[in-house]
């Protein structure tokens, strides 16, 4: 799959800061390590034929380090996958409770660092 150049076509690139969308995002959480904000833009509709439901991006010390997509499968064939391209980690998976895809795609160390 060629799904770092798919990802290169949202304009949401990890290490952005929040002011490029602080007036397309709602807060959804607040803690210590992180600041969770829902993208309602509603300018990205679909990724990858799939039609995009929701989008949150995660900030620490405003800075964007994670992204999430969910999709409707609809009846497109969907295979779940996780890979790491130019330090980029890539995955997605159908969340069984909802039929929902969801896409993530983090500076993987990033993560890991705030655990």
């Amino acid at each position: 799959m060629h799904n770092l150049m798919e990802i290169n076509k949202l304009p949401f690139k990890i290490g952005m800061h929040y002011e490029n969308w602080e007036l397309d995002l709602i807060v959804e959480e607040l803690c210590s390590q992180y600041e969770l904000y829902r993208y309602v833009k509603g300018d990205i509709v679909t990724f990858k034929n799939y039609e995009v439901t929701d989008i949150f991006l995660y900030f620490s010390f405003d800075v964007l380090f994670q992204v999430e997509l969910f999709m409707e499968q609809g009846d497109l064939p969907f295979v779940e996958f996780h890979e790491v391209e130019n330090g980029l980690s890539i995955g997605a998976v159908k969340l069984p409770e909802s039929g929902l895809i969801q896409l993530t795609y983090n500076q993987d160390k990033i993560w890991r660092d705030m655990l």
